[in-house]
């Protein structure tokens, strides 16, 4: 927002339609990276029944957030050239957008697992400035936390948030779990039931490791039960 403007007047104005509903809302907002802003923007637009052009899409971030998203000393201006081309990105190799300049722009499965992690980040207030990503929790201890870095630091999560679930196979799956084919029974077992826990200790805070793993369940819970019944 431009200085001494507020949102209300931004509305008023008939500049743009205001995605953000409020000033708190937009407190947590400014802390996204301009790839998971878009993707709100685009979610918010979709729940609300509008049909985005990437002008459009430059516009809200701008009015969320002018402090990243104005020309260089011309910040009642919008900056359009990041935001384009982050958007050419999200619809080409990263999979997380779908649609077109004319018909809109829509979020894919992957995009949308991240919209509803963005969500709950928003409603905690739980973004971190730095990061952009939800801040760490400080009811968790680092002995919960190790294992769920570990989760989140597999191929399996990385492949699915940079948008490459298709390229998700069964060593990922293998990886995710920490066993191999060769286990013991009772170590595959054991490891199982452990990596499921940690799973459903952080899936609530976490919606990318819910998608994560649903995926892998669907796709290649027949080597689980191989595994356990080997």
């Amino acid at each position: 927002m431009a200085k001494g403007e507020t949102m209300k007047e931004k509305k008023q104005s008939g500049t743009t339609k205001i995605i953000a509903a409020s000033e708190a809302e937009v407190t947590e907002l400014i802390k996204l990276s301009t790839e998971k802003l878009i993707i709100y923007i685009v979610g918010k637009s979709n729940a609300m029944g509008l049909a985005l052009s990437p002008e459009d899409i430059v516009i809200e971030c701008w009015l969320i957030n002018p402090a990243k998203h104005s020309m260089r000393k011309y910040t009642q201006f919008p900056d359009s050239q990041v935001v384009i081309k982050r958007i050419g990105e999200m619809k080409g190799k990263k999979g997380l957008l779908i649609g077109s300049e004319t018909t809109g722009y829509k979020l894919t499965d992957i995009s949308k697992v991240i919209y509803a992690n963005i969500l709950q980040q928003i409603e905690s207030q739980g973004i971190d400035i730095k990061t952009g990503s939800k801040s760490a929790n400080r009811n968790i201890t680092s002995i919960d936390e190790t294992p769920y870095n570990r989760l989140k630091k597999s191929s399996a999560y990385q492949k699915f948030i940079s948008g490459r679930i298709n390229e998700i196979v069964e060593s990922d799956f293998l990886y995710f779990y920490g066993i191999t084919w060769h286990s013991k029974k009772s170590f595959i077992q054991n490891r199982i039931k452990n990596v499921d826990s940690v799973v459903k200790r952080f899936t609530p805070s976490d919606k990318i490791l819910e998608g994560v793993f649903n995926y892998l369940t669907e796709n290649f819970g027949y080597v689980k039960e191989q595994l356990i019944n080997k």
